[in-house]
C-alpha cells in the first residue's frame, strides 16, 4: 500500500508537475505505485513526473497555463476556485502564488482518483477537491476571490446560467478567468454543433469573442479584459 507522505521533491513552478523521487518508495511500494498510475490511464492533464516516472498526458496543460500566466491576478492568501479542475494540475500550479485555499470542483470520478493520488503523496493541505457539478457554485455565495473556468463553458447547455452561478459564488472585489473555445468573427453569435465538434463530445455553444463578452455582461460581470485570443 502507498504511504501517506510529504514528498521530499515537490516542484510546481515548472511545466512538469513533479512529486517525489524514486528513493522515497520501497521496491514493494514502487510496484504498487506503478500499478496505480497504469490503472489511472488515460491521464488527461499534465505533464507529470511522479516518483521519477514521466507521464505524458493527453493534454499539454502546461501550454495553456503559460498563456494564462500573463493575466493571473495576485493569488497570495486568496480563496480560489478551479471549476472543472480535472485531476488538479492547474490547482498545483497555482501553489506557486501562495493561495490560502484552492477548491477544485468536478463531477469526474476518474479525475478525483488521480487528484487523490497526488494528495496522498504530496502532503499539500490547502487544496481541496469537491466531487460536485458546477451548479453548486450558486450555493457558495461570496466564497471566492478568484475563479478559474478553463475549458468548461462550451461544455454546458446553459453558459449564461453557469456564469450567473459563478458570479454568485464570488466576493465583491474578485476576478474570473475564462478559457473558452470559440469561433472567429465579429458577429454576436455562437456555433451550436449538431453532435460532435472536431470529434469532441459534449460541446454545445462555441461563441465569437464578442458573444462571449455579451454572455459575461448578461451574468453581471464588468471590466472585461481579453488576455489572449487565438485565431
Amino acid at each position: 500500500e502507498l504511504p501517506t507522505m510529504s514528498s521530499k521533491k515537490f516542484i510546481v513552478n515548472q511545466d512538469e508537475l513533479t512529486i517525489g523521487t524514486p528513493d522515497e518508495l520501497s521496491d514493494e511500494q514502487m510496484e504498487v505505485f506503478q500499478k496505480c498510475i497504469h490503472a489511472l490511464k488515460p491521464w488527461k492533464k499534465g505533464p507529470l513526473n511522479l516518483f521519477g516516472t514521466h507521464i505524458d498526458s493527453e493534454w499539454r496543460s502546461d501550454m495553456k497555463w503559460a498563456r494564462l500566466q500573463r493575466g493571473i491576478p495576485d493569488l497570495e492568501d486568496m480563496v480560489v476556485c478551479d471549476l472543472g479542475c480535472g485531476n488538479g494540475y492547474f490547482m498545483y500550479r497555482m501553489l506557486e502564488y501562495s493561495p490560502k485555499l484552492v477548491v477544485g470542483i468536478d463531477p469526474n470520478l476518474h479525475a478525483w482518483l488521480e487528484f487523490s493520488l497526488f494528495q496522498r503523496v504530496s502532503g499539500v493541505t490547502n487544496l481541496k477537491f469537491e466531487y460536485l457539478r458546477g451548479d453548486i457554485m450558486s450555493s457558495l455565495p461570496g466564497m471566492f476571490d478568484v475563479v478559474f473556468c478553463l475549458g468548461v463553458l462550451y461544455h454546458t447547455p446553459d453558459p449564461i446560467g453557469m456564469l450567473k452561478d459563478i458570479h454568485k459564488s464570488m466576493k465583491g472585489k474578485s476576478t474570473l478567468i475564462v478559457d473558452c473555445q470559440g469561433i472567429d468573427g465579429d458577429d454576436d453569435i455562437a456555433l451550436f454543433p449538431k453532435k460532435r465538434y472536431t470529434n469532441m463530445r459534449g460541446v454545445y455553444f462555441l461563441p465569437t469573442m464578442s458573444c462571449l463578452q455579451n454572455w459575461l455582461r448578461r451574468a453581471n460581470f464588468t471590466n472585461i479584459e481579453v488576455i489572449l485570443s487565438e485565431e
